[in-house]
């Protein structure tokens, strides 16, 4: 029985190993049912993914407007990040004398400053200075008009009050001016089809 006996052990070991193993399996299951399950990633809004995208491109004022003008929970550092990043293109295009796209950029901002003051804290200008420097912007965008006006180029001033009339609708003084070219400018036309 010498060499018989020894598929009988080696077939009560492979059973002890397969034994052993499920046992263990068995355990860990065990272990883990009184665990908390494993944290799982929490999982980023359409808003969020989307708001994310704009400031991945720079596009800050798309991503102030995508937020309603207004912060969302969770979305506090984005909105303060995009209100801060439209006031560095503002000033660094008043820095440049492109008073238009300064203008833009300021009025996006005062519209969207935030009410809460925690945030407020955060934004590098405060609503006084902007509307300060968008006012100054809006005055030289109505002489930069005056000055095309008076140069006779009737189509560039006019584009030039329709813009300054998005920023400041209530200005009456383009409001004026822009009419009084469109008319002059409609006559030069009549007067040319003749």
């Amino acid at each position: 029985m010498r060499g018989g006996g020894a598929p009988y052990i080696l077939l009560a070991a492979a059973f002890g190993l397969a034994a052993c193993s499920s046992l263990d399996s068995t355990r860990a299951k065990s272990t883990q049912i009184g665990q908390p399950p494993p944290k799982r990633q929490p999982q980023i809004s359409p808003l969020k993914r989307k708001v994310l995208s704009l400031l991945e491109k720079k596009q800050y004022r798309q991503a102030i407007e995508s937020m309603n003008g207004r912060y969302h929970e969770g979305l506090e550092k984005e909105f303060v990040l995009s209100i801060n990043r439209q006031l560095e293109i503002g000033d660094n295009a008043y820095s440049a004398g492109d008073y238009s796209m300064a203008a833009h950029s300021y009025k996006s901002v005062l519209n969207a400053y935030p009410a809460e003051p925690a945030l407020r804290k955060q934004i590098k200008h405060e609503p006084k200075k902007i509307r300060s420097n968008m006012e100054f912007c809006t005055s030289r965008m109505m002489e930069q008009g005056l000055s095309e006006y008076r140069c006779g180029r009737l189509e560039s001033a006019i584009g030039k009050w329709k813009d300054l009339l998005t920023i400041s609708p209530g200005n009456n003084e383009a409001r004026k001016a822009l009419d009084t070219a469109t008319i002059q400018l409609q006559s030069l036309q009549n007067l040319k089809d003749k």
